[in-house]
């Protein structure tokens, strides 16, 4: 295979994307980002049920929801930070790199945010 011709593997979570390393179009960086978004905004619904419509009629018990999905959005977003970054360290076009930099950024951001906002939940 020639240069022009090689593949790179990103893995994003449990998505594989294979992208040409001359040409990384600005579809898959807005792919990469919507999914991003659209895992984060999943948990955040999670997070922030509706209150209930009738009372619980249920018996007591801990409810470790929360605990469980601000774990889950924190683990998902570390590991997408340290994969965007690995995979921007791989590529050596400039421009993916870069592109790759930003989501990672945009991960950790998210972290951060995320640690912020429901720090409660992990106590």
């Amino acid at each position: 295979m020639t240069d022009n011709n090689q593949t790179k593997v990103a893995v994003t979570g449990c998505v594989l994307v294979c992208v040409r390393e001359m040409s990384l179009k600005n579809w898959l960086f807005f792919l990469l980002l919507a999914l991003l978004l659209l895992v984060t905004a999943f948990f955040n619904v999670l997070l922030n049920p509706a209150p209930p419509r009738y009372p619980s009629i249920g018996g007591g018990g801990y409810d470790l929801s929360g605990f469980v999905y601000t774990l889950s959005l924190l683990l998902f977003t570390c590991a997408w930070s340290v994969i965007m970054l690995i995979a921007g360290l791989c590529f050596k076009n400039p421009v993916i790199a870069r592109r790759l930099f930003i989501l990672a950024i945009i991960g950790a951001l998210t972290f951060i945010v995320t640690l912020v906002l429901y720090h409660g939940n992990l106590q």
